[in-house]
């Protein structure tokens, strides 16, 4: 990610013309911030438009409950009424004489008329009456939605194994379908059943059920809905699913009741089932412990905000056109002048060396002008001066072919030494001249800056032969370099050099004047590293300072070590050179490091 970062930087701030580095530029500074600025706004409406959302839904599920609270009340209400009613106690305890037919038909018409006027709600669809076989009517089923059935009927014990366990008001089941017992005509109903009770015994003398339609139910329930595409739903205080607004819109999000009523029960707000996001409120029905839940996409909440987002985003294009357009004619009117003025400037490389004339003003581009055609002045003043010096170094160059004539005049009167010495049987110093003019040829390396490694061991040798010849006691050279490094190249006379300090200033300066001088040399890295040590007298801290940085450079000692090192900054760059160690007594090392050239 860095080198890319990079190589993007490089390339638009090195490589990218003035105008177009100008209009990206406004671009970044325009677009990007208009573009954040429309989300920004896009996330604020949304967030307002859910807050206005949730707070008209709340409004609406407590006035759906409300009116649910009333319903379910007044069934509560109308079944107390009936299990506690002394004329129908009393009607379902009375044993009428089989003969008295007239009395039993009055005594059905009686508790009809009772309970007619007790369940009298719209919202109720039937409601029936279990008792005791002693009531003549138990067994019939009415055209009105009142029934009369037999206690002990198959329904009826199922009722009882329900109810007797339960110490509420009225016991509600989950939806089912009843049928009309004269046009068995099916509907699906909710159910509320409770004991009918005998005072002051409180004893349990039947049972009454009352059927709500779970079409009315779901009609009521829908009013919470206050958004298209919006589901409602009705838990009961056991959980069970009382009611559902559109059931195949709830499946078409991937919800059933029982995954609402989790996310109910666990605390959460939102749902995301198969990419739908689903708000859900909700709110307690009175203080029946039912619950009525809305549950509602996120896409419907923010159509209007989406439908302003994208208002926004074409406006925002029409205007970075225009703008970019704008920006593009700007540019290009600066950039003018100075695309003019680069254009002159290529021209110098085909000798055009006339001046620009100056535009009027006194911006950058005229302070830019001004400055090239006094560059070009300057120029003119420098070619003609070189020409000058062209002439003088004509002259010079007569002078140097002069003065290579002293090497090969001191070529030829060594090899004549050489000869003379041969022939008068003189063969230490003809071996002295031989070595001689050998070391000079080595040394002068034909005028040429790199020499091989082997060349410089052998100029190196030589010398030390020479010197052995000086001096009595004669000074040991051990080479310990591999032989595939040796053709690599190296600066001529910096290698001879250090042996000579090694042998004049530490083996001369022993008692013994006589000792070894080792040469190594390894490749690391593409780096070649020499280490020249000797066993001579060695040096203290304050010597090696004086070594390495002389203060009078005109000293012998001090300028061939600065020298060699000045040679190697500049040649090779200032992190290859030259370092000692030493220890007084012990002799002295020097470390060499170069990079490593083949051939």
């Amino acid at each position: 990610m860095k080198k890319l970062i990079k190589k993007f930087y490089t390339l638009f701030v090195y490589r990218t013309q003035l105008s177009a580095k100008l209009l990206l530029s406004y671009a970044v500074l325009i677009i990007i911030p208009l573009l954040f600025l429309t989300f920004l706004s896009y996330a604020h409406v949304s967030k307002m438009l859910i807050r206005q959302f949730q707070d008209s839904s709340d409004i609406s599920l407590q006035q759906t409950s409300a009116y649910l609270d009333r319903v379910l009340r007044e069934v509560i209400d109308a079944t107390q009424q009936a299990a506690y009613h002394k004329t129908l106690a009393n009607i379902y305890q009375k044993n009428a004489p089989a003969g008295q037919l007239l009395m039993r038909y009055q005594d059905y018409r009686t508790a009809s008329d009772v309970l007619g006027g007790i369940f009298s709600s719209e919202d109720i669809h039937s409601a029936e009456i279990f008792v005791s076989g002693k009531f003549t009517f138990a067994n019939s089923k009415g055209i009105e939605g009142l029934s009369f059935i037999n206690l002990n009927s198959a329904q009826a014990q199922m009722l009882d194994e329900s109810l007797k366990d339960f110490h509420g008001k009225i016991l509600w089941f989950p939806p089912h379908i009843i049928k009309d017992a004269v046009f068995q005509k099916e509907t699906v109903v909710i159910t509320g059943a409770r004991y009918m009770k005998v005072t002051p015994t409180n004893r349990n003398i039947g049972i009454i059920t009352v059927n709500i339609p779970q079409h009315q139910l779901d009609a009521i329930i829908s009013r919470a809905s206050t958004l298209s595409g919006s589901v409602s739903l009705l838990f009961d205080n056991t959980g069970n699913s009382m009611s559902v607004s559109d059931e195949a819109l709830l499946q078409s999000y991937g919800l059933t009741a029982d995954r609402i009523l989790e996310g109910i029960d666990s605390g959460l707000t939102t749902l995301t089932i198969q990419n739908n996001t689903i708000l859900l409120n909700h709110t307690s029905v009175g203080d029946s412990g039912w619950i009525l839940v809305s549950a509602n996409p996120y896409d419907k909440i923010l159509e209007p905000s989406i439908e302003t987002r994208n208002r926004m985003l074409l406006t925002m294009l029409l205007v970075s056109i225009l703008f970019l357009f704008t920006a593009w004619f700007i540019s290009r009117l600066v950039t003018k002048p100075i695309r003019f003025l680069a254009k002159r400037m290529k021209e110098v490389q085909f000798h055009n060396y006339d001046p620009i004339p100056v535009p009027a003003g006194t911006d950058e581009v005229s302070d830019l002008v001004n400055s090239y055609n006094h560059m070009l002045d300057k120029i003119n003043a420098y070619a003609a001066s070189q020409y000058q010096q062209g002439i003088a170094l004509k002259n010079s160059e007569l002078k140097t072919l002069q003065a290579q004539i002293n090497p090969h005049f001191l070529y030829n009167t060594l090899d004549l030494l050489h000869w003379l010495a041969v022939d008068y049987g003189a063969d230490e110093i003809s071996e002295i001249v031989s070595l001689l003019s050998r070391f000079y040829k080595l040394s002068l390396n034909r005028g040429l800056d790199i020499v091989s490694l082997r060349d410089a061991l052998t100029h190196t040798e030589v010398y030390i032969r020479l010197q052995n010849f000086r001096f009595d006691q004669p000074v040991s050279l051990e080479i310990q370099v591999p032989e595939e490094i040796r053709n690599c190249g190296i600066l001529n006379l910096i290698l001879q050099p250090i042996v000579e300090n090694a042998i004049l200033h530490g083996i001369r300066e022993k008692e013994s004047q006589t000792g070894t001088v080792t040469i190594r040399a390894f490749v690391s890295e593409n780096i070649l590293h020499l280490e020249i040590a000797d066993d001579g007298i060695g040096m203290d801290e304050s010597q090696l300072e004086a070594l390495l940085h002389p203060s009078d450079k005109t000293a012998s000692t001090g300028y061939g070590i600065w020298n060699i090192m000045e040679r190697i900054r500049l040649y090779y760059g200032a992190e290859y050179g030259l370092t000692y160690e030493s220890c007084p007594g012990e002799g002295t090392t020097a470390f060499l490091r170069i990079p490593y050239l083949e051939g």
